[in-house]
């Protein structure tokens, strides 16, 4: 991982928990794809990509809750 890769990783990191205090933020990310929620973290002032969000997804950082 590069410093630009790390500096994405962790800044997902702080969004997941910034995403985790607030119960207004978590209904407003429920349901949506990952260029929304790209999207959503940068109007919170988090910077990371869609590819950075995947991969957590596909490693099983990031797991979608059972319905």
């Amino acid at each position: 991982m590069d410093n630009s890769e790390a500096a994405e990783q962790e800044q997902l990191e702080s969004f997941l928990a910034h995403a985790a205090a607030s119960g207004t933020l978590r209904a407003r990310l429920g349901g949506l794809d990952a260029y929304q929620v790209v999207a959503i973290a940068a109007e919170e002032g988090f910077h990371f990509g869609v590819t950075t969000l995947h991969r957590a997804v596909c490693t099983g950082y990031v797991m979608r809750r059972p319905r």
